[in-house]
């Protein structure tokens, strides 16, 4: 249990399911204050929070976890802190610009690129949080290169908890009793909790400089703001394609449904039952494979630095076993019991059916998430920007020509078929450069019998129980799904699937 991968993984993971539990318990609470349209409407805004944070943070968060692990490999700390006060100098003064922009421009922005104008106020809220949001991600970039999680883990649950305690409160005040007004609660709560996390790692981190700098030299930082634009730049630029084609898509998305012959407030209620209801918890089990993502990318870079080229393999053939066996169980999971998840926790019986569709989709996004922080470790960003162009080009064109022939379902269509073909082309460079991927009885064929084989009978138990007692059949659904999970895991012990031996050094 030495490796550091490892820890940081368990770390993140633990506080990103715990993350995940109280978001779920927030967006159920939201669903209910807010409705399904007024939902649609929240999530308009992230579009445009999305653009944002990759120009002012996103490149230049990952710059800094990759130099710091460059540099720590080297026991420079006194570079670091140089990189850190320049990176965190940069990220600011693009946030403060742009936090400026937003708020001048919320009415037009909302009109003509939103196309929802009730979405200006929430816009002109948002752009608050910029600031606060770039040093937060220069600080979390330096511990994660660093791999110390700790800081950024706390953080993460920091922020939720800030963010959901403040909007249950708010939406118990008269003043936003309306829906509208619910629905800027919550994005006030979005820059509370921003505000919140941002204030601790400031302080978490101001310790650290102080203890490591007690006794270090002055660095020479000739070149050091080149290095940071020369990793960051092409970085932002390809994320911040790739931001313009999901806003385009989120965009799309409601107008095609218009098209398809659905009113103004069916297309954002879909959409608010799509993205508000749905996807979250397709992404919920994917707090293993962010974590395994999030430290790959500096545990790569390290050893195509030391050109540890066995390790490397070793490391990119377990993410992708366990980013697979994660999928493979979660498809099997909302599969057989979509329509319960739905009806259960959100009381809404759609919601369920498109998790059922949307089910394939985990296994394709989880390994998704592994092989891009790896195509990105190896130094080869352009090729990961490919492979999501690629994807969310095949997306787009599916909604444009679908939708308004068969309405939400050529969505969930597009969704599927685009994760394919992204999934696809990243394996095949993964294994062209690193030739990494495990046996394909390991990571596929075994782990998908143990999966879908036993699901039918732990959907008759929940049936039976759900006669049979009075419990909560949210509670119940959770309990049944937690044995399933644990005799899941136990089987690809006995199997040696899993193997105690994959995180050793």
């Amino acid at each position: 249990m030495k490796n550091a991968i490892l820890k940081g993984t368990i770390l993140l993971t633990v506080t990103g399911l715990i993350t995940r539990v109280l978001g779920f318990y927030y967006r159920i609470c939201l669903a209910d204050a807010l409705g399904a349209e007024y939902l649609g409407i929240y999530q308009l805004v992230f579009p445009v929070y999305g653009i944002c944070y990759t120009l002012y943070a996103s490149g230049i968060q990952t710059a800094v976890s990759k130099l710091v692990a460059e540099e720590n490999s080297r026991n420079n700390v006194t570079l670091c802190s140089c990189l850190m006060r320049r990176s965190m100098l940069l990220a600011f003064g693009i946030a403060l610009a742009l936090s400026v922009l937003v708020y001048l421009g919320a009415a037009p922005c909302a009109k003509y690129f939103l196309m929802e104008e009730r979405a200006a106020d929430s816009l002109r809220i948002l752009s608050f949080v910029f600031p606060f949001c770039a040093v937060t991600a220069c600080i979390n970039g330096y511990y994660i290169g660093c791999k110390k999680t700790a800081v950024p883990a706390f953080t993460q649950l920091l922020e939720q908890v800030v963010r959901i305690g403040f909007v249950l409160y708010l939406v118990t005040l008269p003043s936003f009793e309306s829906e509208e007004n619910r629905c800027l609660a919550a994005v006030i709560g979005l820059v509370l909790g921003e505000v919140a996390s941002n204030i601790f790692n400031c302080i978490a981190y101001r310790f650290q400089r102080t203890k490591v700098l007690r006794h270090a030299l002055p660095c020479e930082i000739n070149g050091l703001m080149k290095r940071i634009l020369i990793l960051s730049v092409p970085l932002s630029l390809n994320r911040l394609v790739i931001n313009i084609l999901h806003s385009i898509e989120a965009v799309f998305i409601p107008g095609m449904l218009r098209l398809s012959g659905l009113t103004n407030s069916e297309a954002l209620s879909l959409y608010g039952i799509l993205n508000g209801m749905a996807i979250p918890f397709i992404l919920f089990p994917s707090a293993i494979p962010n974590a395994l993502s999030v430290l790959l990318l500096p545990s790569v870079s390290e050893n195509m630095d030391e050109k540890n080229r066995p390790r490397l393999q070793q490391c990119v053939g377990n993410a992708v076993k366990y980013s697979v066996i994660i999928g493979l169980f979660s498809t099997a999971v909302f599969f057989y019991f979509g329509r319960d998840i739905g009806n259960a926790v959100y009381h809404n019986t759609l919601a369920g059916d498109y998790l059922r569709i949307l089910s394939p989709l985990c296994p394709l996004l989880y390994l998704s998430t592994t092989l891009s922080s790896v195509i990105n470790g190896l130094g080869k960003p352009h090729l990961s920007f490919f492979t999501t162009v690629s994807g969310l080009l095949v997306r787009l064109a599916i909604i444009v020509i679908f939708v308004p022939k068969s309405g939400i379902y050529g969505v969930l269509v597009g969704l599927l078929v685009s994760q394919l073909v992204s999934t696809l082309l990243e394996s095949v460079l993964v294994l062209k450069y690193c030739k990494a991927f495990p046996p394909v009885s390991e990571w596929l064929v075994i782990p998908a019998v143990l999966a879908l084989v036993p699901a039918p009978a732990f959907v008759l138990l929940y049936r039976f129980l759900q006669n049979e007692t009075q419990l909560s059949s949210t509670l119940l659904l959770f309990f049944i799904c937690g044995i399933y999970c644990v005799s899941y895991v136990a089987f690809l012990y006995l199997g040696k699937i899993i193997r105690t031996e994959d995180w050793k050094e």
